[in-house]
């Protein structure tokens, strides 16, 4: 599986996942999630991530919840479009 590079526009996760070296296969397997998960939020087709999931990943890379999630993100989904 190919390595994650650095871009301007990559997730919170992606960022991580190349600070730690792990690649989303390893992510994976280590947190439980699947990797299709991991695929969908890399993307943001998947914005609203399932809160135990998150933390599982959040363990895996050392960091806390809040490190992984997008505040831009959060805060479009919970305003109601006119």
């Amino acid at each position: 599986m190919r390595r994650i590079t650095m871009r301007e526009d990559l997730t919170p996760i992606d960022k991580k996942s190349i600070e730690k070296g792990i690649t989303r296969a390893e992510l994976s397997r280590r947190s439980g999630v699947p990797v299709r998960t991991l695929e969908g939020w890399s993307a943001r087709i998947r914005t609203s991530p399932n809160v135990y999931q998150l933390y599982k990943v959040a363990q895996v890379l050392e960091c806390h919840i809040e490190d992984l999630i997008e505040p831009e993100l959060a805060e479009k989904e919970s305003t109601p479009e006119e």
